[in-house]
């Protein structure tokens, strides 16, 4: 047999210094599941922690509000389906304010679509209304209340009637005559703006909005909510300190008010609520599209699980599809509210922030109630805010100042492992933050 000798030179003492160096700074955890497994994350140190938080998490200041938005993992699937929008509108009589967060769920088409058209219809919507003549002081928050609701109720009600267009009758009995190869050739017409397959993705999916708007004078702030992304307003009292509250009602099933009112609506269906989901499957109770849970069984039946993409596994939506006997179980009605800013003092005016934020922040303070919350976020901004500028001269980013103290604050450890720990699937939820400045 003939033998090879390979004669391997030891490392020197610098290449054993320079190996060790590259791993002195990670790291193992178990994610605090307690369980045997171990993940690998990398030790940040100070100013590393924020420049990985700001490459990830994309601060942005526009105008008087500051907008982060992150998800750590790096896997494909698991990429953010939260989306923002923050605009000034040139509209008559001045510019206003719109600021929106949308977190979308089971695919990318539907926030992608509702992120995009609702602001122009809503723009649209409010200039049509403004440019007759200005309406008086009394009439505008009704006007203006009113265009956010059925602006919401209209980007929905078009996802469901698109897709229903794509067959040839109206009456949902007619689909049992067409058989499984139609149904998939006209899911799969990728022709034209309103391709088949991307009418019923954008239909299928869903996704919650929350939508602010602020008049050019400041005298009034509307917040629309359709889902469980929270608003909360801060003031600054006469004695110094911020004091935070939410503003809106929470859609999903940790509001026991959301599920009595779907109970009430399917009185003879037990299962229209289970394990505090609507059917047993969605979290929040009010949204826009997920069309299958507005629509008669026979859509998922029929439909829905021929739709052919990476993002759908129709055996995980077979199951509640039995219990869908008298639609609609999840609801599009948005809660508008109105919020005057006037102020009394005109020569000191009150100090205000706004905070918007998908659910994915509040998911971050396991064990507190939203009030809670809203206490701790406007502490947080509020301290910030008093700063005015960064260390490096900046203006403070407000949102990213939130970030960084819900995912570790000070303990430089927690935020590493956070955003650099090495694993396949999500360890936290998508995190948007809004914050704006308030007069």
């Amino acid at each position: 047999m003939d033998l090879r000798v390979i004669d391997l030179t030891p490392a020197s003492e610098s290449q054993q210094q320079r190996t060790l160096d590259e791993v002195k700074d990670f790291a193992t955890t178990d994610m605090d599941r307690g369980g045997p497994g171990r993940w690998t994350y990398r030790m940040l140190h100070e100013p590393a922690v924020v420049e990985e938080l700001k490459k990830l998490a994309g601060p942005q200041s526009i105008g008087r509000v500051d907008a982060v938005t992150l998800q750590p993992c790096k896997t494909w699937h698991y990429r953010s389906q939260d989306r923002y929008k923050v605009e000034q509108w040139d509209l008559p009589g001045g510019s206003w304010m719109y600021a929106a967060i949308f977190d979308g769920h089971m695919n990318h088409h539907t926030v992608d679509h509702i992120s995009e058209s609702l602001g122009p219809y809503v723009k649209a919507s409010l200039a049509a209304a403004l440019r007759p003549r200005p309406p008086s002081e009394s009439t505008l928050p009704a006007l203006v209340s009113d265009i956010l609701k059925r602006s919401l109720e209209h980007v929905d009600g078009a996802l469901v009637s698109d897709f229903l267009a794509l067959f040839p009758s109206a009456d949902a009995g007619e689909l049992r005559k067409l058989s499984p190869l139609q149904i998939k050739q006209l899911l799969s017409d990728a022709s034209g703006a309103k391709s088949g397959h991307r009418t019923a993705a954008r239909a299928f999916g869903g996704s919650t909005a929350l939508v602010t708007l602020v008049d050019p004078v400041r005298r009034h702030l509307w917040v629309a909510n359709v889902g469980d992304c929270v608003a909360v307003l801060g003031e600054k009292d006469t004695a110094g300190k911020w004091r935070g509250a939410v503003i809106n009602s929470i859609h999903n099933g940790s509001n026991p008010g959301e599920l009595e009112r779907i109970r009430s609506e399917h009185p003879e269906e037990t299962d229209c609520t289970w394990n505090d989901r609507v059917l047993g499957f969605l979290a929040p109770t009010r949204a826009i599209g997920d069309a299958w849970l507005k629509l008669p069984a026979i859509y998922a039946e029929l439909v829905f699980k021929h739709l052919e993409a990476d993002w759908l596994n129709a055996e995980i939506m077979e199951p509640h599809v039995p219990r869908i006997r008298t639609p609609p179980y999840l609801s599009n009605k948005p809660d508008i509210y109105h919020v005057p800013l006037q102020n009394t003092n005109v020569a000191a005016p009150p100090s205000r922030l706004l905070i918007l934020c998908s659910d994915g922040l509040s998911d971050l303070y396991d064990g507190y109630s939203f009030q809670e919350m809203a206490e701790e976020w406007i502490q947080v901004v509020g301290k910030a805010h008093e700063a005015q500028t960064g260390p490096a001269g900046g203006r403070v980013n407000l949102a990213l100042s939130l970030l960084r103290e819900a995912i570790g604050g000070s303990d430089t450890q927690l935020v590493s492992r956070n955003l650099t720990v090495e694993m396949e699937e999500r360890w936290m939820d998508d995190t948007t933050i809004v914050v704006q400045r308030l007069p």
